[in-house]
């Protein structure tokens, strides 16, 4: 599947993203082996989750488990998942063996984790959807970067370098595809991961500016991710987000993070009528982060 590719406007940004674009592998947008009918979202519910997982630490498959059971416990439909994904990470033949000699990776984050935990190998073994952008090289023949995995058809995935700070940064956006009764529905959802350095805001407004030119169309938006935000939710880099694309107030301000840090946030135009609220997930299921996990249609 092609997809487009936004990158920064100035000239000493592009070539030194470009070199460490040249460390990592391909950007991957793989579909199932097998494809199912839309479903009708309004019947399934949807739930839409961002989850830094920490390297591959977090157990993907196990937050699928908790989170696709009919509604209290029943027998009825299984609701939809899409998953905005930061620090997945990628290994085997795709990742380059050499790299430009003007790129310093940064140091390889290894946690526990287990065999499965490559984003491509999860997405092969639980049928979804996979749109995944490297960023940086992870050591050894790895990568690391955003993804989107989803359980609904993806379309339009685009990759949106963001301003260099101390690393390259690139967020992925893609389009999710269902029914709402008997008419098409569409969902335009990105997932980001901020510099956690000083100057983050600047990658904030960039991605602001770009979503900007979307508000105009029919298509509602979702963008979660790691902002990095040291001092919470009034970080200049979530207003800037939120000024565009309303931050989702009720998914709260409760830790996400160690030491009581809030970093991860949704920010979405759902209208209130569909969204069965939010919350952020007790378990961290393996990571260092907690989902954050809003409901929208369905019962």
């Amino acid at each position: 599947m092609a997809f487009d590719w936004f990158g920064p406007d100035a000239a000493g940004e592009r070539a030194r993203s470009s070199a460490w674009c040249e460390s990592v592998g391909p950007a991957s947008v793989r579909a199932p082996a097998r494809a199912l009918p839309l479903p009708d979202i309004s019947r399934t519910g949807l739930i839409i989750v961002t989850w830094n997982v920490h390297e591959g630490g977090g157990d993907i498959q196990r937050l699928l488990a908790d989170l696709r059971v009919p509604p209290s416990g029943g027998s009825g439909a299984v609701p939809e998942v899409v998953l905005l994904v930061q620090e997945a990470f990628r290994s085997g033949d795709d990742v380059p063996l050499q790299i430009p000699l003007t790129v310093r990776p940064p140091r390889p984050i290894h946690p526990k984790r287990s065999a499965a935990s490559d984003i491509v190998s999860v997405a092969d073994q639980t049928g979804m959807w996979l749109a995944y952008v490297p960023s940086m090289r992870n050591g050894g023949t790895e990568d690391r970067g955003s993804a989107i995995l989803s359980t609904l058809p993806l379309s339009d995935v685009a990759a949106i370098e963001l301003p260099w700070l101390s690393q390259r940064r690139v967020a992925v956006m893609a389009t999710i595809g269902a029914r709402q009764g008997d008419m098409p529905w569409r969902l335009r959802a990105i997932s980001v991961h901020l510099d956690n350095r000083p100057g983050r805001s600047r990658q904030a407004a960039a991605l602001a500016r770009l979503v900007g030119a979307y508000r105009d169309d029919e298509t509602p938006i979702v963008i979660g991710g790691d902002l990095n935000t040291w001092l919470g939710p009034r970080e200049d880099a979530v207003r800037r987000i939120d000024e565009v694309v309303a931050r989702a107030r009720e998914c709260g301000n409760a830790p996400t993070f160690r030491f009581g840090r809030h970093l991860d946030y949704l920010f979405t135009t759902l209208p209130p009528g569909v969204r069965r609220g939010c919350r952020i997930a007790a378990d961290a299921f393996g990571s260092d982060h907690r989902p954050t996990v809003l409901r929208v249609f369905g019962s």
